[in-house]
């Protein structure tokens, strides 16, 4: 199984190999590349806790796509996508730290579909339909958006359908613990795939329905078991959408269901959303459980640039698991783009 694994990884990397090049040196030819970026910053006045004015977000990335001549029907695409460094002390000149790299990927797009190699979003991200507030946004939502070391295959859409498959290969050895018996070995090893992802997408002009399975080797960095489902539907300016989640390894789950509304430059949002935790990880002899209830108004000042007020309220069992309390933020964001 691994041997297999293994060289469908490597069949795809030369793949990939042999035309990515020629893609990035047409493209200094044909200027066929986008700088994009964002910053948003936000004030979050939270239940006992100090006014808080920061940096949320402070990105810049940049991508091209590239008809490859040599081929029919084929297009590399390629991004880069940094997070910069922010929220040193206030009171420092500047803000110190590394870049961290978001996204670092080439694609090759054709009639069979397309294939996606390197740092990319996780596919599992299209089904969490939940996360799309500001403060706290998500919340109690499972799974990463973004994996590395990744190697991914995505159908062609047939009737809006289509599929997709990741798979994540690191040279990564820990200590791991044996979940039966606690004992713990040095230098544990992972098999050669340590987490995969498969899933299917449904969309339509109004309409995404969606079905998605996350699962790492427990020597890896410790054992997932993921199914994540989200949906939306629009009628009109009136969208509803919703994510169901369900962790089985530790039994936890997550349901949420939300409503927007758009009117001229104004969307308005609401959303609820629970969590059950049947596990009770921190030894208690009840289950947890808690919910939170989100209310969003965003206004657009146009020409990318958006302005927020957000208030999402926990009740008294998500903030006795830990899950923060009560918040109100207030926010301005830019989003620039440029294609040469």
């Amino acid at each position: 199984m691994n041997t297999k694994k293994s060289t469908l990884l490597l069949s795809g990397m030369v793949g990939m190999g042999l035309v990515s090049g020629q893609a990035l040196a047409d493209g200094h030819e044909e200027k066929n590349f986008e700088i994009y970026g964002e910053v948003e910053v936000r004030s979050v006045s939270r239940d006992d806790v100090d006014l808080d004015t920061f940096v949320d977000k402070a990105r810049l990335g940049m991508k091209g796509d590239h008809p490859l001549e040599k081929f029919d029907d084929l297009e590399a695409r390629w991004q880069i996508e940094y997070d910069l460094p922010l929220n040193s002390l206030a009171t420092d000149d500047v803000d110190r730290g590394d870049a961290a790299v978001r996204k670092a990927q080439i694609n090759l797009q054709g009639g069979f579909g397309e294939l996606i190699a390197g740092r990319q979003n996780n596919g599992l991200v299209d089904t969490k339909k939940m996360d799309q507030f500001r403060n706290d946004s998500g919340v109690f939502l499972r799974g990463p958006d973004r994996v590395g070391n990744t190697l991914s295959y995505i159908t062609p859409s047939f009737a809006g359908v289509h599929g997709y498959g990741q798979l994540v290969s690191d040279a990564y050895t820990d200590v791991a613990t044996d979940p039966e018996t606690g004992e713990t070995t040095s230098g544990a090893q992972s098999d050669d795939i340590d987490a995969t992802v498969f899933g299917i997408n449904y969309f339509s002009d109004n309409v995404y329905f969606g079905l998605s399975r996350f699962e790492v080797d427990e020597l890896f960095t410790g054992e997932q078991e993921l199914t994540s489902l989200g949906f939306s539907v629009s009628f009109s300016d009136l969208t509803v959408f919703g994510t169901l989640q369900d962790e089985s390894y530790d039994e936890f789950s997550v349901v949420g269901l939300g409503v927007a509304y758009a009117v001229q430059d104004w969307t308005f949002k609401v959303g609820h959303t629970m969590f059950e935790d049947d596990a009770n990880l921190a030894g208690e002899t009840s289950k947890d459980e808690g919910a939170a209830t989100t209310l969003l108004a965003n206004y657009q000042l146009g020409n990318g640039i958006s302005t927020f007020v957000q208030y999402i309220d926990y009740d008294s069992d998500a903030e006795a698991g830990g899950f923060g309390g009560d918040a109100i933020s207030v926010g301005i964001d830019v989003a620039i783009s440029k294609r040469f």
